[in-house]
């Protein structure tokens, strides 16, 4: 029997497939635009592996590594969040399939190809949350997934743990793979949960947005060997697809498309999502601007959103005293008491010129009000921890009366629309450097249980500190008050200054 080609006559790869098919990375996902062919090279993916496990049949008394035919224990599994959703790559796979291997056969039953060395490639599915649980006991050297964001990211984590072989070959060719869109609506589809769509975004896009960059988790084995979990994200675009025609022709169908689907589809803009909150009113190109020097009198104060477990963030505003309010810099912490917050807060403050050597900080603003919630008879609130240490805070107005969640998300609606059709600055414009906000503020979604706010949970810790700092100014530049250096202390700049002119911090946290 003649050896199989590496790929068969029916499939010839892109220049964008043979990128996705060279990556050495063990996790690897190719996502972005439709229509640059990524389910079909998904599905291609594993034509090498098959190709060398029936080469070792083949050649059995000269390979190093020789099979009997059938004795392959290879496996694949080529996953869909649901079983229908994988008709037309089934299709597909028999129709080239046998022409990689022609004596190659497929179990209907089982969704399963098994190839004449044995090795085996299957379709599988998770429809329900828990449906991870029927792989536990299996082994894979290749899994695939198509649109990775219909999936949970249990779902994934769990499944990438049966990536192992006991195969002296396959061991050493063991990956992951994963195709995708960018996810455009929260719930996914009608017939499943996704309960964070954004997680694929989180793990694969966030450290790179420009992707093709490796990434890298540092493991330690239990000898002390240091060894590093490689993976990456590699964009796609639908003009990577060679066929000019059908190009030309889906272009079409999605410039025609509303604005969150042509946004993702074909741009691969993985920051817009249907059914976002402020989806109509943000343009990045007008409410973001480069960093400035704030000078000495605008009005500046800062709010922030409480957080332990979860990210917190602190945000630095200032008005320049016409009609913009320029969010300048951000502080995002994580798994710090109070005391350490104050003090990240504290040497921002004094790099900034913020700082009175005596008095403190010369600026207060909103916090979350589980600031002042008290921890037993004893024990000092977080407010108080924070006064220790210089630092003033105000409740954020929260309740119902101020309007609630809705009324604070009113105030920032009316500040990014405050542009009159771009003719004029719009009431908040955030610095570049404040990526969080930046990132997250787009993709907020409408509460599916009153359409007047935000939903709640998720990433919205930037959104909420943005939210409270937007109630607060509200209220006033006279009621925010006057960074101006208090009479006799020269030992500040009259500058606020960012931080290209100022230069790095080296916090655990993330500073803008």
């Amino acid at each position: 029997m003649a050896a199989p080609s590496v790929y068969s006559s029916a499939y010839t790869p892109s220049a964008w497939q043979q990128e996705f098919h060279s990556l050495p990375h063990r996790e690897a996902l190719g996502a972005g635009s439709a229509g640059p062919g990524k389910s079909v090279g998904l599905l291609h993916d594993c034509d090498y592996r098959i190709t060398i496990e029936h080469e070792r049949c083949e050649k059995a008394g000269d390979h190093p590594n020789p099979l009997g035919w059938g004795q392959s224990v290879g496996w694949a599994i080529h996953l869909r969040r649901t079983m229908p959703m994988l008709r037309q790559t089934i299709v597909r796979s028999k129709q080239v399939f046998p022409i990689l291997d022609p004596k190659a056969r497929y179990w209907e039953r089982d969704n399963l190809w098994e190839f004449s060395s044995g090795y085996r490639y299957q379709f599988g599915h998770c429809n329900d949350l828990d449906d991870w649980d029927q792989y536990m006991s299996s082994e894979f050297d290749w899994i695939g997934f198509d649109e990775l964001t219909q999936f949970t990211k249990e779902q994934y984590e769990q499944i990438i743990t049966r990536n192992r072989t006991s195969d002296p070959v396959l061991s050493r060719m063991l990956r992951i793979r994963s195709v995708s869109n960018p996810v455009m609506r929260k719930e996914g589809n009608e017939n499943f949960a996704v309960l964070d769509p954004f997680w694929v975004r989180k793990r694969f896009v966030d450290p790179c947005k420009e992707g093709r960059r490796t990434l890298k988790r540092k493991m330690v084995r239990k000898d002390g060997r240091v060894e590093w979990w490689t993976y990456i994200y590699l964009p796609a675009r639908l003009y990577d697809n060679p066929d000019k025609a059908f190009v030309d022709n889906y272009e079409l169908s999605l410039l025609n498309s509303p604005v969150h689907i042509r946004l993702a589809l074909l741009e691969g803009n993985w920051y817009i999502t249907e059914g976002s909150f402020f989806a109509k009113l943000w343009n990045e190109s007008i409410h973001t601007c480069q960093p400035f020097k704030i000078p000495g009198d605008w009005v500046v104060f800062r709010s922030m959103d409480w957080g332990f477990r979860t990210e917190g963030c602190v945000h630095w505003w200032a008005w320049d005293g016409e009609q913009t309010w320029f969010v300048f810099k951000e502080l995002t912490f994580i798994d710090k008491d109070a005391e350490q917050v104050a003090l990240m807060v504290r040497d921002t403050e004094k790099q900034l010129g913020l700082w009175n050597s005596s008095k403190g900080s010369r600026i207060t603003g909103p916090a979350d009000t589980q600031l002042w919630e008290k921890r037993g008879d004893k024990a000092l609130s977080k407010a108080e921890e924070f006064q220790r240490k210089g630092i003033m805070w105000v409740p954020a107005d929260k309740n119902s009366k101020g309007g609630g969640r809705a009324g604070n998300a009113l105030r920032v609606s009316k500040l990014l629309a405050a542009h009159q059709h771009g003719t004029r600055a719009p009431g908040i414009v955030f610095f570049t450097g404040c990526g969080n906000i930046i990132r997250t503020l787009p993709a907020i979604q409408i509460d599916n249980d009153d359409p007047n706010q935000p939903m709640k949970g998720g990433e919205d810790h930037w959104y909420d500190s943005v939210a409270y700092g937007a109630a607060h100014a509200s209220r006033g530049a006279s009621y925010v008050g006057s960074p101006k250096p208090a009479d006799g202390d020269d030992d500040d700049d009259d500058d606020v200054e960012t931080k290209q002119d100022r230069g790095q911090y080296g916090y655990g946290s993330s500073i803008c």
